[in-house]
């Protein structure tokens, strides 16, 4: 998005409240107009600076996540305030006047609610952009191992028991197959032998499943789906960067298809992609059953391994210019319907 706004009609300023900047950061700084670090700033400080600088428009992109600034946010030094991407949920904030999001993740008959009025972006909510030095997708592992890898590598936190009982019951039903799950928390033993006992619990022996610490950096991580067959999503909440990830590196994600936005990201990510659709599932048989279903067809996950990176690369997902044209659009009927209401009460 913000390589591809349009520079003639938008002035873009990031208030980066970063602690440790890195390579990325430098990145973003380079695609902007105005960059200005407020990691030591308090909040009257950068309302202030956000008045100064004549925002229109503020979009914060962390809500109730780690270093977020709602306390900004909270004062309200821009006319139009927006939350976006980074949390799944409402802030609270009355403060905040709109949410966007897109009609697969936040369904018009969605009962979860929000402070924010929802504003639907067209097809879905975000789009990706892959890492410049990508490595090469590979071949399906079954292929040379004989047998089905199944993957998470998802935050261990979404991992819930209902999560382990549905992955033992798909392990069970696929003789010999394994299952590799990757997280910063397997420096620890104790974390591990967690996981494990859960999968022993429901008949699994440990011996089926990989626990992998983290890597470095983010070409090794793209790698390591190398180790897996196919990607199963978490539930109730689902992966978004994860899940793209998998999917640009040829890997097929399950995903069930949930009540909340939280629930829901598969569904909208998928149906970006052409015939990724099928692999959503609208409850947990289902889910288990496209598991089971594909683990018997190792060609036709060759098939999908070499073909699902150049559909990603052309779906909207991967569309970042035609993503920030409607996004653009919706800026200025935002604008427009603000600068309408100031005159109206004039």
């Amino acid at each position: 998005m913000l390589k591809h706004y349009d520079k003639e009609k938008f002035t873009t300023i990031c208030y980066s409240n970063v602690s440790r900047p890195d390579y990325k950061t430098q990145k973003f700084k380079n695609y902007v107009d105005i960059w200005r670090p407020i990691e030591a700033l308090d909040t009257k400080t950068v309302g202030e600076q956000i008045r100064a600088d004549g925002v229109d428009i503020l979009i914060e992109l962390a809500g109730h996540t780690a270093g977020n600034r709602l306390d900004v946010m909270a004062l309200k030094p821009a006319p139009i305030q927006i939350t976006w991407i980074g949390y799944p949920n409402t802030t609270g904030l009355d403060t905040i006047d709109y949410r966007f999001t897109d009609a697969l993740v936040d369904p018009v008959n969605s009962t979860q609610k929000f402070t924010e009025k929802l504003i639907r972006l067209p097809h879905c909510f975000l789009c990706y952009t892959p890492i410049d030095d990508a490595p090469p997708v590979s071949s399906a592992p079954c292929l040379t191992n004989g047998y089905i890898t199944f993957g998470s590598f998802n935050n261990l936190a979404k991992m819930t028991k209902s999560v382990f009982d549905t992955w033992s019951k798909i392990l069970l039903q696929v003789p010999q197959s394994r299952f590799v799950i990757k997280s910063k928390s397997f420096t620890s033993e104790k974390v591990k032998n967690k996981i494990w006992g859960l999968f022993q619990k429901n008949g699994i022996d440990s011996s089926r499943i990989d626990l992998i610490r983290i890597f470095p950096n983010t070409y090794d991580h793209l790698t390591s789906y190398s180790l897996m067959d196919f990607s199963l999503d978490t539930f109730p909440y689902a992966g978004t960067t994860t899940t793209c990830e998998a999917l640009f590196m040829g890997v097929p994600v399950i995903t069930l298809q949930g009540n909340s936005h939280a629930a829901s990201v598969g569904v909208s990510l998928l149906s970006q992609i052409e015939d990724q659709d099928q692999f959503i599932a609208k409850n947990i048989e289902e889910y288990i059953n496209k598991a089971t279903e594909l683990a018997n067809n190792a060609g036709f996950i060759q098939e999908l391994r070499q073909s699902l990176r150049q559909k990603m690369l052309d779906s909207y997902l991967c569309k970042a210019s035609s993503f920030s044209e409607n996004v653009e659009e919706i800026f200025h009927k935002v604008w427009k319907k603000w600068c309408k209401k100031q005159a109206e009460n004039k």
